[in-house]
């Protein structure tokens, strides 16, 4: 077996895990909180089109699945649910969350990260905060892991009535978009460098 047939086969196995994980099958009335933080066109385009990610891409996305999973027995054993799923039905559509590791009174959220930030990013609390409700737990807290050092920051989220309804507006929205096949607004930041619709995306075009 030669190194270039083993890369691939290596590249496949990452492959299929990762998209089992990350495509759900749902109507054009369901959506997720992830998709509804991230820019809602690429949201509309991840629906409408599934394209396939980098090789490279998914293997460090996949990062953040093996740490999920090498926590998921410890945590078990103290009362954790692993990859437990919720749905909130409200405003016509239903909301789903999928929550790393889920206790009664709390949850906790894994992200895998190459800057350990001062405070939680933005999209990262917009999740956090929404999965409260959905839960119905007190609290929920994201755990930030440092690949470069391996160092672990956790971040107590408390529930953002604000962040919520922002979130539920933003589903409605997005399932709107989908129902119609028309694209919603884009929305550039900084995370459009690692989008896979850039050139799809009117606001891109000429850069």
């Amino acid at each position: 077996m030669s190194s270039t047939v083993t890369e691939q086969l290596i590249y496949e196995c990452f492959s299929e895990i990762y998209y089992q994980r990350i495509f759900k099958d749902y109507d054009d009335n369901q959506t997720s909180v992830t998709q509804c933080v991230q820019c809602l066109l690429k949201s509309f385009f991840e629906r409408k089109l599934r394209r396939a990610l980098m090789s490279s891409k998914i293997v460090i996305l996949s990062f953040g699945n093996l740490v999920d999973e090498s926590l998921a027995k410890p945590l078990e054993k103290r009362g954790f649910a692993y990859q437990k799923e919720g749905v909130l039905s409200t405003n016509g559509i239903e909301l789903f969350a999928h929550g790393d590791h889920v206790r009664d009174d709390c949850g906790i959220e894994d992200k895998t990260i190459t800057r350990m930030p001062f405070a939680p990013l933005l999209h990262h609390f917009q999740q956090a905060s929404t999965y409260i409700p959905i839960f119905g737990t007190k609290e929920w807290f994201l755990n930030y892991v440092h690949k470069p050092s391996g160092t672990v920051k956790v971040f107590p989220i408390e529930y953002s009535e604000k962040s919520f309804q922002w979130v539920i507006l933003r589903g409605v929205r997005l399932c709107y978009h989908l129902r119609t096949n028309v694209m919603p607004t884009p929305e550039p930041s900084w995370l459009c460098k690692y989008c896979e619709y850039t050139d799809l995306c009117p606001a891109m075009r000429g850069r």
